[in-house]
């Protein structure tokens, strides 16, 4: 089976080692399934959207080129023909947990 990792952390998701000041839980979280994954047989394509610096934001040409079903961004192109025969995706994204006690 074919997994597509959708990843996205500042650090990389290569910050999986518990090295201070450099370290994620969403890479340790990402590595662990990467491996669980390739153990069990299946194919893995990562997307790093950090290391692919990713612009999230639509502009009016994609706006406009998203109506007529064409890409103005190749890497946006690149992603979605990737995801096109994926059967199964997961997706990775850093969660900022603030401390909600009151003061």
């Amino acid at each position: 089976m074919k997994t597509v990792i959708i990843f996205d952390h500042p650090y990389g998701i290569t910050a999986s080692h518990n090295q201070p000041h450099k370290r994620s839980y969403s890479a340790a979280l990402a590595q662990q399934a990467i491996k669980d994954l390739k153990d069990s047989g299946n194919s893995v394509d990562i997307i790093d959207l950090q290391k692919d610096n990713f612009n999230p934001v639509m502009g009016k040409n994609d706006l406009l080129n998203w109506r007529t079903k064409s890409f103005v961004d190749k890497q946006s192109q690149n992603y979605f023909d990737r995801l096109q025969d994926e059967l199964s995706l997961i997706g990775n994204f850093l969660a900022s947990i603030n401390d909600l006690r009151e003061e």
